[in-house]
Formats: C-alpha cells, sequence, structure tokens
C-alpha cells in the first residue's frame, strides 16, 4: 500500500531534501510541495494526504496556525530548526518531531513509525470482531490492559500515561494515536485527557471524577461530552 505524503516548507533546500526522502521509501508516495501556509491548506482542501511533514516557520501561516485551523489534520510529523516549538506540537498530537538538520535513518524511523500508526487505524476499521483488550509498548515491555478496567488515559508531552487501577502504564504514543483505536465507552475531555464513561463516578460543572481523581472537561470537548452523557442518562 502507498501512503500519500505532502511536504511543507519555505525553504528550497529542505523541500528537496524531504522529497529525495520520500523517494526513497517504496510505500510512500509524495502527492505535493507547498512553500507557504496558505498553499497547505488550499492543497488539503482539495487533496486527502496520509502524512503531513510541515515546517513551522513559514510565510502566510506558520505551521501551529494551520494546525490549529484545520478541520481534518493528516497525520502530522513537524520538521524544524526550532526544538522551543517540541511541546505546542505534542499538545497538537504530532505523530513526531524532527530537528533540521534531519539525517535519513531519523526520517526512515519517524516514517516507520506514522505507518505504523496508519496501519492499526485500518486494521480498526476492518475489523468487525474487535477484542476486548489491547497491548501498549513501554521502554522494555509490551503490557497488556482490559478495556473495561482502564479509567483514564493522560497526555505528558510526549507520552500517555494509561491509568487502570493502581496499575499506570507510559508509553512513547500520543492521545490521538490511541483515541482513534479506542472503543465508544472513551471520550475525549480536554487535549491532555481520554476517559473511560464506565468509571465515572460524579460529573461537576467542568469537572469529571473518577474515584479520588478529577479531569477537568475542556471548552472544545464539552459538547461531544455532554451529548454522550446524555445518551446514557436514565432520567
Amino acid at each position: 500500500m502507498k501512503y500519500r505524503c505532502l511536504i511543507a516548507d519555505d525553504e528550497p533546500p529542505a523541500r528537496k531534501l524531504l522529497s529525495d526522502y520520500v523517494s526513497k521509501i517504496g510505500n510512500l508516495e509524495l502527492a505535493g510541495v507547498c512553500s507557504n501556509g496558505v498553499e497547505v491548506v488550499e492543497f488539503l482542501s482539495e487533496n486527502t494526504v496520509d502524512i503531513l511533514l510541515l515546517d513551522i516557520r513559514m510565510p502566510l501561516m506558520t505551521g501551529m496556525e494551520i494546525l490549529n485551523d484545520l478541520p481534518e489534520r493528516p497525520l502530522t510529523i513537524l520538521v524544524t530548526a526550532y526544538e522551543e516549538y517540541a511541546l505546542k506540537g505534542y499538545e497538537l498530537d504530532v505523530i513526531d518531531y524532527l530537528m533540521k538538520p534531519v539525517p535519513f535513518e531519523r526520517f526512515q524511523k519517524a516514517i516507520d513509525k506514522a505507518i505504523e500508526y496508519l496501519a492499526v487505524q485500518v486494521a480498526a476499521d476492518d475489523n468487525s470482531e474487535k477484542p476486548d483488550y489491547f497491548f501498549i509498548k513501554t521502554d522494555t515491555r509490551i503490557v497488556k490492559f482490559m478495556f473495561a478496567e482502564v479509567s483514564a488515559i493522560e497526555a505528558q508531552r510526549e507520552y500517555i500515561k494509561i491509568i487502570a487501577g493502581s496499575r499506570k502504564v507510559m508509553s512513547l504514543v500520543s492521545l490521538t494515536s490511541i483515541a482513534n483505536v479506542l472503543p465508544p465507552d472513551f471520550v475525549r475531555i480536554h487535549r491532555s485527557y481520554i476517559i473511560n464513561m464506565r468509571h465515572i463516578d460524579e460529573v461537576q460543572s467542568n469537572e469529571v471524577v473518577i474515584g479520588k481523581e478529577i479531569y477537568p472537561i475542556s471548552r472544545n470537548y464539552r459538547e461531544v461530552f455532554f451529548e454522550k452523557l446524555g445518551d446514557r442518562k436514565l432520567l
């Protein structure tokens, strides 16, 4: 399977380097090249891509402005010379953050990570009978969880923390990556939190209480959460 890729960078040498890298990866197809933020938005309004290789400091619109404005974001890898945007990038659920100049081996690793995630999405969509458990990779182990036992998942920079009773496991995965393969009982209530509705003890104004933990409901996710909550109310 070929995955379509869009390059967005205002520097010609960077565009050429990334184009050369893309051509070396057999299951990657270059869908287009953009030199400023407006071109990116216009291209994505008319075309679908799987992976966006996005610079941050570009004319007309920055990479961050693009990610904030896009209603549907492709899986994004930030490629930049500025390390200070790393935290903000992970808050916007980018799959990886590459520092210029990017060695091919590091580029390959980021693409492999993105394609692995895309393959998981396809498998999840194709599977009519989904298992009631999942495996998550830590630094040294692969840990099994039952979906039903997980009460919440928290974003912690480029990591997530999965909370299941007394078990708390960290994994190098973005919150959006795992959100897309979770069953319907899970709902995102904040850019940093996903909760399992089966574990909710109380909802207090703009907060969800699960045991001794209190999770904030942000404005961006409030409507979807309360719609789901309303569907499950008895009276």
